[in-house]
């Protein structure tokens, strides 16, 4: 399989607990840098974890080996940011939500498609034990 590159925005808790260990799982995605807008975090966490570069959200975009962004900000973050990676020609997955309303939700979509690009949105921690005892609890 082809090896693609990534970036990760955002560096928080969710970026650091289970977004890095589970790019590395997989051998064909190489996790090459990370941005948050908060540049000491960014290079904490490239430090903490052995991310081969920190930088801005502006110079990830612009890094033309990254093929696919993960983006992990803030909710009220996720619709611009999202329109900033179709805008660099870049496929993304983002935390959800996928955006705050329908209609932002939409304008992205039709954005991916016209410029043939990848979307995808989950929790890290779908049918997580959160979720579970959450279902457990409405079942009973």
């Amino acid at each position: 399989m082809k090896e693609i590159n990534v970036g990760i925005i955002g560096c928080g808790f969710i970026a650091r607990e289970k977004y890095v260990s589970g790019i590395r799982k997989f051998d064909f995605l190489k996790l090459i840098a990370c941005a948050d807008i908060r540049a000491d975090a960014a290079r904490q966490m490239s430090e903490d974890l052995g991310i081969p570069r920190a930088c801005s959200v502006e110079e990830l975009l612009a890094d033309e080996s990254i093929e696919l962004v993960l983006n992990l900000t803030t909710p009220q973050a996720h619709t611009p940011i999202n329109h900033q990676i179709l805008d660099a020609n870049k496929h993304f997955y983002v935390e959800k939500p996928f955006a705050l309303t329908r209609d932002d939700a939409q304008a992205i979509l039709e954005k991916a498609e016209t410029k043939k690009l990848l979307t995808s949105s989950a929790p890290d921690t779908f049918l997580g034990a959160g979720i579970q005892t959450c279902r457990k609890v409405i079942d009973d």
